[in-house]
């Protein structure tokens, strides 16, 4: 029977009145990238100085081999609520912040800058810092943890342009900001000379580990009194900056091995650097001597790495971070997520955290792990499994905190290229999508890429969309909830038009669209 044609004023009307607001957009922002991360070829925005497409391990039997995704259309669902109580657990994600693209060098085919391997864009650079904020407030994630290598450093510039970034966009007061930060101070650190405060009984001097154990636990004492003074003058009064029951939030990042001293015992040892600092602290504002190091931000509190973290006796807390197995190939699917029996697991974490209840804990998430570009890759492998892994971590923790929320959760890792653990260019959940019309019911899949190991536990949900211009202008149908295959019938005025089926994932996987679905009535 044919329809009587409607003005289209009308139409809106009677379409407005049974979908309920009519969601409109274009094809572009559906599927162009929407990460802080670089495109695969050119146009390229002003944060980008090259293109990015993606990271590659062609080795025999790894199962994930294009493990760092060219950048594209990425959910930006709300992770709060995968997380029991998830709306009171604050969620940030591992920065790292040397990622450069002057002097570039190429091995084995691949292009490094400063060791790090080219993302296509610099960590320092005010447009980068901008986009990535907002990436991350799209995202739903509360802050960033800075991977940080002292005072003067590019690291340092990173954070700092995060940081005034963030308070003339989206801050409203102390620790109201829409983007939170903290450091990570990172190992090597000390290895390097960075910028002197001035301090009396600081140094900015490099400690090399040629040195003998005194001179060594010395320097790097004198070292790391630097960093605080610094952190103090220059990051922890900032409103941006995280912090717990009015102290100033500091991860550390280990610093024991392959050093002089050893981590325990009576000096020189690691225990007694960090029994040295923590007597520092107490007091900045004696001992870092003049403004702006001397400022009153409340002594901070040290987060130390893994479930030993919360014995160390220096600690406020602990951090867990993504351990990889081994052997490559052959331990890909060990994911160290449970059992809590594995003393390097996430629940064995979640596990011992439960004995110190007035401790900061730290969960994480994670996509998986790969460092065959790393230019200090040990062969380890840890398989995405189509989503799975990023998934199984950020829900790991609701074995565990039931009653009361996980406190934070740490993202490893917003954008270590070099470790094939960023999340920041989107996550592959091995499906695609695709949809058939007979008369006016349309029939769509989901259809899966590795059907061992995708999962529709990934996928958020699916939407599907009309376009009588060629995709400028995209209407919104339907929100089907998320299976392998559905049916929808089609109700629209005479005329032509496309149709598209949209694959949602789970926050940070990749979203997919059909090829248009050519339908007239």
């Amino acid at each position: 029977m044919k329809r009587i044609a409607l003005p289209s004023f009308i139409f809106a009307v009677l379409l407005c009145c049974s979908l309920g607001a009519v969601a409109q957009t274009s094809i572009t922002s559906l599927t162009g990238n929407n990460t802080a991360a670089c495109p695969a070829s050119s146009p390229l925005p002003t944060r980008c100085q090259a293109a990015y497409s993606g990271q590659t391990d062609s080795a025999s039997g790894v199962a994930t081999q294009l493990y760092d995704r060219p950048a594209g259309n990425v959910s930006d669902e709300d992770l709060h609520q995968y997380l029991t109580n998830g709306a009171e657990t604050k969620i940030f994600a591992n920065f790292m912040l040397g990622f450069c693209t002057n002097n570039v060098t190429t091995t084995n085919g691949v292009q490094y800058c400063d060791n790090n391997v080219v993302t296509g864009y610099t960590s320092n650079n005010a447009n980068t810092v901008a986009a990535q904020a907002q990436d991350l407030i799209n995202r739903h994630i509360d802050g960033a943890v800075m991977t940080w290598e002292g005072p003067g450093t590019s690291e340092d510039q990173a954070t700092l342009a995060f940081q005034s970034y963030v308070d003339q966009n989206h801050c409203t007061g102390p620790q109201q900001c829409s983007a939170m930060y903290l450091i990570m101070d990172d190992g090597p650190d000390v290895n390097y000379s960075v910028t002197s405060t001035g301090a009396p009984g600081t140094s900015g001097a490099a400690c090399p580990t040629s040195d003998s154990p005194t001179t060594y636990e010395t320097c790097v004492v004198q070292h790391l009194r630097n960093d605080m003074c610094y952190m103090n003058g220059y990051h922890w009064g900032n409103n941006a900056y995280q912090k717990w029951n009015g102290h100033p939030v500091v991860q550390v990042f280990p610093y024991e091995s392959g050093t002089p001293i050893p981590a325990t015992g009576a000096a020189p040892s690691w225990a007694d650097v960090w029994a040295q600092i923590a007597d520092w602290n107490s007091n900045l504002g004696s001992n870092c001597g003049s403004a702006p190091y001397n400022a009153d931000n409340g002594v901070p509190v040290i987060i130390f790495e893994n479930a030993g973290g919360f014995s160390h006796e220096a600690a406020s807390g602990s951090y867990y971070w993504i351990e990889p197995d081994s052997g490559g190939a052959t331990n890909q699917f060990v994911y160290n997520i449970s059992p809590a029996s594995n003393t390097t697991s996430l629940d064995y974490f979640y596990q011992t955290a439960q004995n110190f209840s007035s401790d900061m804990v730290w969960g994480a998430g994670f996509k998986g792990f790969n460092d065959a570009q790393s230019q200090w890759g040990a062969n380890r492998i840890m398989d995405q499994a189509c989503g799975q892994t990023w998934l199984n971590s950020l829900t790991a923790s609701n074995g565990y905190f039931t009653g009361s929320p996980l406190p934070f959760l740490e993202v490893d890792t917003w954008n270590d290229y070099n470790e094939g653990t960023e999340i920041e260019s989107g996550i592959d959940n091995c499906y695609t999508t695709s949809g058939s019309i007979s008369g006016s019911t349309l029939t769509w899949n989901l259809n899966p890429t590795n059907s061992s190991m995708a999962s529709l536990s990934t996928v958020s949900h699916v939407e599907i969309y009309e376009s009588s211009d060629g995709g400028s202008t995209m209407t919104l149908l339907a929100s089907p909830a998320a299976a392998a295959t559905g049916s929808y019938t089609l109700d629209l005025p005479s005329g032509s038009y496309q149709i598209y089926v949209r694959m949602v994932g789970k926050n940070s996987i990749l979203n997919r669209m059909s090829s248009p679905i050519t339908y007239a009535n």
